[in-house]
């Protein structure tokens, strides 16, 4: 997990424009529910909307300074996660099998199967692990009887024993009582310490999606999406084609 945000930098690198579809805002309920039924409601939670398309400000850490940038993101469903810059002049697409990246500017790409993320991040990840970071899903499911601790608005569960590529990693989740969005979700090893927070969301065909996103590690955030606009499709246009005189580079 050390170089997570590393990758995940790699990947919102990028200026862009979208067109803008409003969102109805989430509005918390005065209702509390027990820690039993918010953890099972949390397990259940899967992303219902088949194509999503969104603009984003992206905040990250580049040599100790925090630069800028926004982006258009487009994702098919359990198949593609589709970035582009300004005026296409560089995409990134991420599926099931492979990372790819072209600069349209610098006249370059990157393409690795999914083993280039494995090594970054430390552990056997999927396009599943990366689209549930990204819309507030759980990556693995708790059982209500890991509850660690309550809050005065949230339900703390931990599994101290939840293993990723044959390693045993302490994984924690914040889940709000009231509509059992995840708050925050963290993994720890002996020598670090990654977490997601998820600071404001919204709803989108009656799911709940975040819109303020924080990646953090070993205490230092590294990266923040903000979601300007985010919108449901009913089918989406991904294109992505890298030139055959670009040169290939390593990342």
């Amino acid at each position: 997990m050390k170089k997570i945000i590393l990758l995940l930098s790699v990947f919102f690198l990028s200026s862009c424009s979208l067109f803008y579809n409003a969102s109805k805002k989430n509005n918390e309920s005065t209702r509390k529910f027990t820690p039993k039924k918010s953890i099972r409601n949390a397990n259940n939670n899967l992303n219902s909307i088949e194509y999503i398309q969104a603009k984003a400000k992206v905040s990250f850490r580049d040599n100790n300074k925090i630069k800028s940038n926004t982006i258009t993101m487009r994702i098919s469903a359990n198949e593609k996660i589709w970035i582009n810059a300004s005026l296409g002049a560089a995409r990134i697409l991420i599926d099931n099998d492979s990372i790819k990246y072209y600069n349209k500017i610098e006249k370059n790409y990157f393409t690795s199967d999914i083993n280039y993320i494995n090594d970054k991040i430390g552990f056997d990840s999927n396009f599943e692990i990366f689209q549930n970071l990204i819309l507030g899903i759980l990556i693995h499911k708790f059982d209500p009887s890991s509850l660690y601790k309550k809050t005065a608005n949230s339900y703390i569960f931990r599994d101290d024993k939840f293993t990723i590529n044959s390693k045993v990693v302490q994984s924690t989740v914040s889940i709000s009582p009231s509509n059992f969005r995840v708050l925050k979700h963290s993994f720890k090893d002996q020598n670090n310490f990654f977490e997601v927070s998820y600071d404001d969301y919204t709803i989108i065909d009656d799911q709940i999606l975040p819109t303020k996103i924080r990646f953090s590690n070993n205490g230092l955030e590294n990266l923040y999406i903000e979601i300007k606009s985010i919108s449901s499709l009913e089918k989406i246009n991904i294109p992505f084609r890298i030139p055959k005189n670009y040169k290939r580079i390593k990342l």
